[in-house]
């Protein structure tokens, strides 16, 4: 074959590849198909306890109702399967649920559907586990209870909440899927595999349908049905919406980043995400003490050039030691030693009497961090001639446990409701030996304020003191991308609700 020929034959044979997928969903949809598509990578699983995933989150939306749902222009708390939530003190809470609601085979949504689910959240060890254990810290709430002392049944519609400690967010912290209540039916038998396949929920849609390429939900009360793909590939998605043969893609690839706006117009938003990556600074470590030193460190990263590079624009530089996610609360440009400044970078490293010896990056391995880590260490050996190293270690948490760690560590959280305090009160417990009693007394005062609102100053004042020490350097906010075709409207997203799905229309 000659060298032209076998070249073409070659191109032809890679269109024909890339097209085949996109083939394959104008064939399985159709422009005619009346539901609204929606690409995104297959859940883990649709057990509400055991959600780990934005997908799995954004379908979990749809299929329950919680106790309470987030504005989608404050992020605020709203009641909605409970009628109210109140307290005398914080830590003593009563619930009392909506009269007249049913799960979507007919059996009616009771108090011991939500404290069961709760229990077999914590006896079957699921994801959810750690919000009951660690954040609102339910009285008696262990993995693998099968019983939880804090939760009592008053009557159908009424129980209490007792936890070990006030916390003001905890009515925002109920509607996480964690929370969401399930059937009599499926606590009493605690088939959950069947549960999982076929969930029978308490919100606007039902699951009609599941397979390995599609979920199917049809809203309960009229209206139209919403097919989400599984399509894990972002370029797939994004070449399936642009075509016109996706309604909504929840992931654009890195190379597309630049071309969205040419591609899509205005149908395209990024969503800001409530999960921070940090280097964390071991308490022990007299090197790295110095504030003057961890400020040093912190200017002379580039954190956009991170971001746009090894992180495939999939992450936001950070300003604030709060995700911008958070929406009550959250103040933008907080961290201004967060800005990448060489010269500023220098001298404070010079005043704090520079920094020897080799300056070890510590992460866990197998985490998908090496580029960027390598990069980080790139930029401080270039910025401020040191002798940085990409440290790998399986098990960080046992070395920082045993004092190992020597120099910056990487940290991620996760914000579990929104609130600036959930963020910072898991930085607290990040390993760094951080004590200061002033910082740790305003988070504190935030999480047993008497309101949400009552605790914001606090916490901003815990920000600035936490900036000043920098026991922890915020260095970027993952955030989720969503494009659309021209006929879909509605189009809204958070970052702890995902793909809105119940907003989502056609244009008629």
């Amino acid at each position: 074959m000659k060298s032209s020929t076998r070249t073409a034959a070659l191109v032809t044979g890679a269109v024909v590849v890339l097209l085949a997928p996109i083939a394959a969903l104008r064939a399985a949809s159709g422009p005619d198909d009346p539901r609204i598509s929606v690409g995104a990578a297959a859940p883990a699983t649709l057990l509400p306890g055991d959600v780990r995933d934005t997908a799995g989150r954004m379908i979990a939306n749809a299929v329950w109702t919680g106790l309470v749902s987030y504005d989608p222009k404050t992020g605020a708390p709203a009641n909605a399967a409970a009628e109210s939530i109140t307290s005398p003190d914080r830590k003593a809470w009563t619930i009392r649920l909506r009269p007249g609601a049913t799960f979507q085979d007919g059996t009616p949504v009771t108090s011991r559907s939500f404290t069961g689910a709760w229990t077999a959240v914590l006896r079957e060890g699921w994801a959810g586990a750690r919000l009951f254990t660690d954040v609102a810290r339910v009285k008696g709430a262990e993995r693998g209870a099968t019983e939880i002392p804090g939760l009592k049944v008053k009557d159908d519609r009424t129980f209490e909440v007792t936890l070990d400690r006030p916390l003001a967010g905890f009515p925002a912290l109920l509607g996480d899927p964690a929370f969401f209540p399930m059937p009599e039916k499926v606590l009493t038998s605690r088939d959950w595999a069947s549960y999982g396949r076929a969930p029978v929920g308490n919100g606007p849609f039902r699951l009609t349908s599941k397979s390995a390429r599609e979920i199917v939900l049809a809203p309960v009360k009229g209206g139209r049905s919403v097919v989400v793909k599984q399509m894990p590939d972002a370029r797939t998605q994004y070449a399936a919406a642009e075509a016109g043969d996706l309604d909504v893609a929840t992931q654009v690839p890195p190379e597309r980043h630049e071309s969205m706006d040419a591609d899509f117009g205005g149908r395209h938003r990024a969503v800001p995400g409530r999960e921070v990556t940090y280097l964390a600074f071991p308490g022990w470590e007299e090197r790295l003490a110095s504030p003057t030193v961890r400020h040093a460190l912190s200017m002379a990263i580039d954190r956009s050039a991170v971001t746009e590079g090894p992180l495939g624009h999939q992450y936001t530089p950070a300003d604030a030691l709060v995700a911008p996610g958070i929406l009550p609360g959250h103040r933008e440009g907080q961290c201004r030693l967060c800005l990448h400044d060489s010269k500023a970078a220098v001298s404070a490293l010079a005043d704090a009497g520079g920094l020897t010896g080799p300056v070890n990056l510590w992460y866990e391995a197998n985490r998908g961090d090496d580029a960027w880590v390598r990069t980080v260490a790139d930029q401080l050996r270039k910025e401020l001639k040191l002798d940085a190293r990409p440290h790998p270690v399986t098990g960080l948490a046992k070395a920082l446990g045993d004092r190992e760690v020597d120099g910056p560590f990487v940290v991620r959280t996760t914000a579990a409701y929104p609130a600036p305090v959930a963020a910072l009160a898991p930085l607290l417990d990040a390993g760094t030996g951080f004590d200061d009693d002033y910082a740790t007394g305003l988070v504190a005062e935030a999480e047993r304020a008497t309101s949400p609102d009552e605790g914001v100053i606090p916490a901003r004042l815990a920000e600035s003191a936490m900036l000043r020490d920098m026991p922890a350097m915020p260095l970027w906010s993952r955030h989720d991308h969503l494009v659309w075709s021209e006929r879909v409207r509605g189009v809204t997203a958070g970052a702890f609700t995902g793909l809105r799905l119940t907003a989502l229309s056609v244009k008629e």
